[in-house]
């Protein structure tokens, strides 16, 4: 079994730098143009209406341009003010989503390249058969979790301590850039209230506010933090295991169990993914990967087997 290969798609990258630099960026140069255009004319109006009010004996034709020239700025500064606060806040947005294309697919790049690495060696490993086991031939060969992703959402990662399995930088970035949208959008909308209106406000309008601006962003940030939190941890020391909440001894542990299943999609046919199971001497079954990526799922698989020095069973995903 290779420990990590997989093949480069750095041509990926043509796609969302072509639309930035052939349209997006001349769409927001066009936009800050005409905003510029429209707030130097209103500059020119403020300028237009102080200078005849400065008027000592102002004639009938200066007045009605007075009242014509106050009732303008009014309601174009309001206009101006308000477009100055929408273009910070899809300023802000654009920020955080080249900060999310950077980093999800930096990262995606950086662990398709490890894995391609010619530093990585074959590994070879036999599987049990569960056949002969007497838990083996009784436990369930379903799938433990209903879900999956069809990507490298979660990973074996080293510790002072020993392992965890936690999520992968792309889960990390995703989460963070729904954070900070929802962040970008809500503090820009308070920020145009008190400057525009100058009025507190009150428990139901800030409810409000939140919940139509970036609160269900910030909700849902939240939401995927807790998910990219670590999903279990190996103490190699201390020989215990944290996984669903419960601690168990490394003597506990009796197999890895390996499967394939097919997550159903929404609109779409649906995919494949797999799973690696730790198996108690109980025969209860605890998911500790779960994910679209067969080859960093084996290569993960094979450090836990060697860590808690158990026996893989395969039901056909080698």
């Amino acid at each position: 079994m290779n420990k990590l290969s997989l093949k480069s798609s750095w041509l990926l990258f043509l796609i969302p730098i072509g639309m930035i630099i052939f349209v997006v960026l001349p769409q927001l140069q066009n936009t800050y143009e005409q905003f510029q255009k429209k707030d130097l004319e209103h500059q020119q109006k403020v300028q237009q209406l102080d200078s005849l009010k400065q008027l000592p004996n102002p004639t009938t034709k200066n007045k009605n341009r007075i009242a014509r020239l106050e009732i303008e700025v009014k309601v174009h500064g309001a206009a101006i003010e308000k477009q100055r606060y929408t273009n910070y806040k899809i300023g802000g947005m654009l920020v955080v989503l080249v900060f999310m294309f950077l980093g999800m697919f930096g990262s995606s790049y950086l662990m398709n390249r490890k894995k391609s690495s010619s530093k990585n060696r074959q590994i070879q490993f036999t599987f049990e058969d569960p056949s002969t086991d007497a838990i083996g031939q009784h436990i369930s060969w379903d799938a433990v979790s209903g879900s999956g992703s069809n990507f490298l959402s979660e990973h074996l990662k080293k510790t002072n301590t020993g392992y965890k399995i936690t999520s992968s930088n792309y889960m990390k970035f995703l989460s963070w850039s729904f954070f900070l949208i929802g962040v970008n959008q809500l503090v820009w909308t308070f920020v145009e209230h008190f400057n525009l209106t100058k009025k507190p406000m009150g428990i139901m309008e800030i409810g409000k506010t939140f919940f139509t601006s970036g609160g269900v962003f910030i909700i849902v940030g939240a939401f995927l933090f807790l998910l990219t939190s670590a999903k279990a941890h190996i103490y190699v020391r201390k020989r215990k295991i944290i996984v669903d909440g419960l601690m168990l001894d490394f003597k506990d542990a009796y197999a890895l169990q390996v499967l394939q299943k097919f997550v159903q999609g929404n609109k779409t046919g649906g995919y494949y993914c797999y799973e690696v199971n730790l198996v108690t001497k109980e025969g209860q079954r605890y998911n500790l990967l779960n994910h679209g990526d067969k080859t960093y799922l084996l290569s993960d698989m094979v450090k836990v087997s060697k860590v808690l020095k158990v026996p893989v069973w395969n039901n056909g995903v080698v």
